[in-house]
């Protein structure tokens, strides 16, 4: 027992000894050689990776005081691999601060939200280096159709992504999505709609579609009031928050509206240099409104039947909050009776 013991606490020694020895030969001081060698379920956002030329050697950096109750993550099996691979390093002698770089990091959490689902997924146009982030009930079809247009696609399916052309972010990888988020030469720009008409749109036509709401939600409803209450309980892309990336990506994300549909679709054609006379042809053409507004419920001309007391828009400004928080939609009644109840 007694040599078993002498035998732990000689191994101990000769760790600790180890430790101590790298430290003092490489001079690595303790901001860029920080371990803590445990994973945290609350992981930076968006925030950058100090990487070092010690291969695997990662610390998470905090930028501002939001990350205060973030940990520093490192990314490293076990002590034993680390020392490994510092000690086999002949670079390592010659490590300094200056050699660090900045390289952009998701968690897992957020890679999920970003890339979504293959048939929800952002659109990606690569010989224009744009991300679409498109929303259901928000005119999907029109900018689905859109992109096609300024690639040359002639196919006449427009939603299914295995028939419709249009590449989703999805299928790139995890590093190759990281990159672009990050990188501003790539546009990203997203679309949407106030979220009163675009719940209401969804409404009239899912909503009221037997078939879909008994396929998505295992039953029917009979007003727009249970439809409201089914959404919480019910998930639906269609009637979704149109927030699917995280918050801080938004500020330097282009941000189009429904009334500003025109505008917008120029001004973001103009920035990525897809602009051209083919392309203003097809907008104005009939053809393009009969294709892209086939379905259209024209929900904005139903809104005084619908929200004709503050009741049920208190519902939809409590449940989109980040809708109007993000997009900066106003929280403002529409006033469609003078005698407009109150609660």
């Amino acid at each position: 027992m007694g040599r078993h013991m002498k035998n732990i606490i000689c191994i101990l020694a000769s760790f600790l000894a180890i430790i101590l020895w790298l430290k003092s030969y490489y001079s690595v001081n303790a901001d860029s050689f920080s371990l803590i060698l445990r994973k945290s379920e609350n992981k930076s956002r968006g925030k950058r990776i100090n990487c070092s030329s010690i291969d695997k050697l990662c610390i998470i950096k905090a930028s501002n005081k939001s990350m205060d109750n973030h940990i520093l993550e490192v990314w490293e099996e076990n002590v034993a691999q680390l020392t490994h691979d510092v000690l086999s390093n002949p670079n390592t002698k010659n490590y300094s601060t200056s050699q660090k770089k900045d390289v952009p990091w998701l968690s897992d959490k957020d890679l999920k939200q970003i890339k979504r689902s293959s048939y929800t997924s952002p659109i990606v146009v690569t010989k224009y280096k744009l991300i679409f982030f498109w929303n259901e009930k928000s005119g999907c079809t029109y900018w689905k159709k859109l992109l096609q247009v300024i690639q040359g696609l002639k196919n006449k399916e427009v939603h299914h992504p295995d028939f419709n052309g249009l590449t989703y972010l999805i299928t790139f990888k995890d590093n190759e999505i990281t990159e672009m988020m990050f990188d501003d030469s790539w546009t990203k720009a997203v679309f949407v709609r106030e979220p009163r008409e675009r719940i209401l749109s969804s409404y009239l036509e899912k909503g009221l579609d037997n078939f879909h709401m008994m396929n998505n939600c295992n039953r029917t409803v009979k007003s727009f009031i249970e439809f409201l209450n089914l959404g919480k309980t019910c998930k639906d892309p269609h009637w979704a928050s149109q927030v699917r990336v995280p918050k801080y990506f938004y500020k330097n994300m282009m941000i189009g509206k429904m009334p500003d549909i025109l505008t917008f679709t120029e001004k973001l054609l103009v920035k990525i240099g897809a602009w051209n006379e083919s392309v203003k042809v097809w907008i104005y053409s009939k053809d393009r409104k009969k294709k892209t507004r086939y379905h259209a419920k024209k929900a904005i001309d139903k809104l005084s039947q619908y929200y004709n007391d503050t009741k049920i828009q208190d519902m939809i400004f409590e449940r989109y909050a980040d809708d109007y928080e993000v997009f900066n939609f106003e929280k403002k009644y529409f006033g469609f009776d003078k005698n407009l109840q109150k609660h």
